[in-house]
């Protein structure tokens, strides 16, 4: 499973830090939400550069 995140950073003091974090989608494989990113990032151009977005792998655990 794959999370398309947007991250939000706060570039104005040090360190710099996480001003807003949001889980946009969730997709089964690497490819779908690379393709996501893609075209996400087509509406934000030119993207601010406080702004991440990115995918990130969930790996679910069983726990028996």
């Amino acid at each position: 499973m794959w999370l398309l995140m947007a991250i939000v950073l706060n570039l104005q003091i040090t360190p710099i830090s996480i001003e807003h974090g949001e889980v946009i989608e969730i997709f089964g494989s690497e490819k779908e939400c690379l393709a996501a990113q893609v075209e996400r990032i087509k509406e934000y151009e030119p993207v601010p550069p406080e702004l991440n977005l990115g995918c990130v792998p969930l790996n679910s655990v069983n726990r028996t």
